[in-house]
């Protein structure tokens, strides 16, 4: 895939995202991950799983208000662990909810980053990319060839 497509299918993804959560809350892991969203232009309601309270507590809080909801924890091991207790938790209590951004946001996303905090910067860098007129993603072995490089080079500096 190239820096291009990828762009446009993340401003797809956020789209939808923006669109979503004009009507549900998006169900968040922390205060960095609401801060990357809120950079992103998310507008709506964002709800923090570590504000004190249990999963469960929180899922009863948006049941009160609220008949759906975006789940968008990391796509690591903790948040697949923090999804499932929501979409358990949330069910419980009548709410309809929606991983398929999560989903899709893993599936572009999954080479590059893991968490929701570093959204921001990763499509900044993906917009600039497809600006200059990249062609194709780089590697991480392709990364990691030119830390190497560069470190060797300061090596042989000193």
């Amino acid at each position: 895939m190239d820096w291009e497509q990828l762009h446009t299918d993340l401003q797809r993804v956020l789209e939808d995202l923006s669109e979503k959560n004009r009507r549900a809350p998006i169900i968040v892991e922390g205060e960095y991950d609401k801060r990357s969203l809120r950079a992103l232009g998310v507008t709506g309601d964002i709800r923090m799983i570590n504000q004190g309270s249990t999963v469960f507590g929180l899922c009863e809080s948006i049941a009160a208000h609220h008949r759906d909801a975006i789940i968008l924890t990391d796509w690591d091991v903790r948040g697949g662990r923090l999804a499932r207790q929501l979409r358990d938790g949330l069910s419980a209590n009548g709410v309809r909810f929606d991983e398929d951004l999560r989903a899709r946001l893993t599936v572009l996303c999954r080479k590059d980053i893991t968490d929701v905090e570093s959204l921001h910067g990763f499509v900044e860098r993906v917009a600039e990319h497809a600006s200059v007129g990249y062609r194709q993603r780089p590697s991480k072995r392709w990364y990691a060839d030119r830390v190497q490089k560069r470190d060797t080079r300061r090596r042989s500096q000193k």
